[in-house]
């Protein structure tokens, strides 16, 4: 079985929650996810990363490791879907969904992830009053009115971008260059590394892509650790 690969973060690791890929993986699209015309498209396109200085970046108009949820909503709008997911018998994540989301010319689904502190989002789930089920086991918990107001205040960590169309190994190079690294991971997949960007590039034949931005500061811990980890565990080498 291949997995999509989509982040969700939470206590500092990276958990792939295969519920969020699969119906956008399902569909059907044409490749060239990334083509187009940049001068029409203005701002906000997925290539476009704003390095800040200090180890910082930006993109899609927000900086993950420093915005709240608060100031994410502002950005976003009301439209933002905001839960707690999470597998049976696991503490789960905070995750906003944005679906659809338009980066400039290039439509996908966007799902940000929050740092908050295990005993909160135990709390968080104990108190949920309804839940909906999501494929490959998962829940997503609708969060209680004060539970909402604590998360205002959450921080961005983590974002994942999912193209409606497939994302290619060419797609992600002609915008962002040579990578630094690249792993094989399980299924076929191969995750491109840009630690500079704080980004990494999925791809997989078949298959739509997923991009992932963290702060660059955090790129080590969150993106490379585990996804080298898994890449080892299949027998597979960076390159």
């Amino acid at each position: 079985m291949q997995r999509p690969w989509v982040l969700a973060l939470a206590a500092g690791v990276i958990v792939l929650l295969v519920a969020f890929a699969l119906p956008v993986l399902r569909m059907g699209g044409s490749s060239g996810a990334l083509a187009g015309d940049d001068t029409a498209a203005g701002t906000g396109l997925p290539w476009q990363v704003s390095r800040l200085g200090e180890g910082r970046t930006q993109v899609f108009g927000l900086e993950p490791g420093r915005d709240t949820l608060a100031q994410v909503q502002a950005r976003l709008g009301d439209a933002l879907q905001v839960a707690l997911v999470a597998r049976l018998g696991e503490q789960g994540a905070l995750e906003a969904l944005a679906d659809p989301f338009m980066a400039g010319f290039v439509s996908g689904r966007l799902v940000l992830a929050f740092d908050v502190p295990a005993s909160q989002l135990q709390a968080w789930r104990a108190g949920a009053g309804s839940s909906e089920p999501m494929e490959g086991g998962v829940r997503r918990f609708k969060l209680r009115a004060d539970h909402r107001q604590q998360a205002a205040q959450a921080r961005l960590v983590g974002l994942s971008f999912l193209p409606a169309v497939r994302l290619t190994g060419d797609d992600v190079r002609q915008r962002f260059g040579a990578p630094a690294e690249a792993l094989d991971q399980p299924g076929g997949a191969q995750v491109l590394l840009y630690p500079e960007l704080g980004l990494s590039a999925t791809v997989a034949p078949g298959q739509r892509g997923v991009l992932q931005y963290v702060s660059p500061a955090d790129f080590a811990d969150r993106l490379r650790a585990p996804l080298l980890a898994a890449a080892q565990q299949a027998g597979q080498p960076p390159r």
